[in-house]
């Protein structure tokens, strides 16, 4: 059984901005929380099927995802974990509003672990995705 951690905040930016923030993997170091701190630099922005390796909420090992959607001001989404024990999706929506863009974090998560740990997993995955947004936030300020 599959569960989905969402968050989502308004940005003053056109879905454009806002994506191609999120895209620019060099720049995540300036600006991505530490809660999700890469642990890897592509040296270019991400393209589907790159594999980056991030520190997620402190862990002691760097975790492997993979980006497996890259549509420009409309969604990326990245992937890790192992299927049917613990694996996770990532997928960022961008949107846009009045005035600029809402952009939605959505974590679903799916696996035996998954399902053991729900309600401390969603909490943590809920607030490590609404700690990105805020990120992103100061990085298309920048």
């Amino acid at each position: 059984m599959s569960f989905i951690a969402e968050a989502f905040l308004d940005l003053p930016v056109s879905p454009e901005v806002a994506f191609d923030a999120l895209r620019d993997h060099p720049s995540w170091k300036k600006w991505m929380p530490r809660s999700f701190a890469p642990a890897s630099d592509l040296g270019r922005p991400l393209e589907e099927g790159d594999v980056i390796r991030v520190r997620v909420a402190g862990a002691p090992f760097a975790s492997k995802i993979e980006v497996v959607v890259v549509e420009r001001a409309k969604e990326i989404t990245w992937a890790g974990g192992i299927r049917g024990v613990l694996h996770g999706r990532h997928r960022f929506l961008f949107e846009p509003r009045e005035g600029g863009t809402r952009v939605t974090s959505a974590e679903t998560w799916s696996g035996v672990l998954a399902t053991l740990t729900k309600p401390a997993l969603l909490r943590a995955a809920s607030k490590v995705g609404m700690q990105q947004l805020r990120g992103l936030e100061r990085g298309v300020a920048r």
